[in-house]
């Protein structure tokens, strides 16, 4: 698996394209896992991560409006619900992919944001500890797409969570279609042996694409477990590590 992983290294070029054309079949044995880059996302997100040799951030395909794309959910000081979220321009994003949304950042959000941040979170134990990094992440730097500003979020919690796994975005593979048939081109590409798909996917997953191919398809589980009085809400991976730090690798169970 090592092999793999330096060879898929060898082939991820500057320009962010892959090339796995001439890839020895006596490495192609890995777990793959696909998903939209969500914003501040929650523990299941990394949990399912940590179990795959490589992580496809699903670029390619259209946003959705009112989702996890762009917002999360926190918990304030008072222990109430509430959300945050990265304003986009929504102008003819039916006809655009995630890859391609803009942030409307004509609207000064990034201070708004970081503000409800600090009052909800700055007493916490380990806010300190990361205070700077999402500082800079969320308020000194300048993106242009949100895709860009969540995957260097989504690179901030694996470094913290100590997540190892390969990170491509599907933008770069040599793939297309809709649905499974995308998913299953995803993984083909990239020689995997193991697709492993979201709990959801039982409900919409055409599993034969991925068995003509030789790959295995697995249904990734994940119990929450109970660390704030907020549980079962699903909240940002952000609140736990504020609320324990290191040791929120071993709570999501990495």
């Amino acid at each position: 698996m090592l092999r793999l992983l330096q060879l898929i290294d060898v082939l991820y070029n500057e320009s962010g394209k892959v090339n796995l054309n001439y890839a020895s079949k006596e490495y192609l044995e890995m777990i793959v896992t696909i998903h939209q880059p969500e914003h501040m996302p929650w523990l299941g997100f990394f949990h399912k991560i940590a179990q795959a040799d490589v992580y496809v951030l699903l670029d390619n395909v259209q946003f959705t409006k009112n989702n996890w794309q762009n917002r999360n959910r926190f918990i304030d000081r008072y222990g109430k619900l509430f959300w945050l979220s990265v304003p986009v321009i929504m102008k003819g994003h039916t006809n655009k992919l995630f890859k391609d949304m803009l942030i409307a950042n004509n609207l000064n959000w990034k201070r708004k944001y970081w503000g409800r941040l600090f009052d909800a979170y700055c007493k916490h134990k380990y806010f300190k500890v990361y205070e700077s990094e999402l500082y800079n992440i969320l308020v000194s730097s300048d993106y242009e797409f949100l895709f860009d500003l969540n995957y260097e979020i989504i690179q901030f919690f694996c470094r913290q969570l100590k997540i190892n796994t390969k990170i491509i975005r599907a933008s770069a593979l040599n793939v297309h279609g809709k649905q499974s048939a995308l998913l299953a081109m995803i993984c083909t590409e990239l020689g995997a042996s193991v697709y492993l798909s979201g709990p959801s996917g039982r409900d919409y997953l055409d599993v034969s694409l991925f068995k003509n191919n030789n790959i295995d398809v697995q249904f990734h589980h994940f119990i929450n477990q109970k660390y704030t009085m907020m549980d079962g809400h699903n909240l940002s991976t952000l609140d736990l590590l504020f609320n324990h730090g290191d040791d929120s690798r071993s709570i999501i169970g990495i």
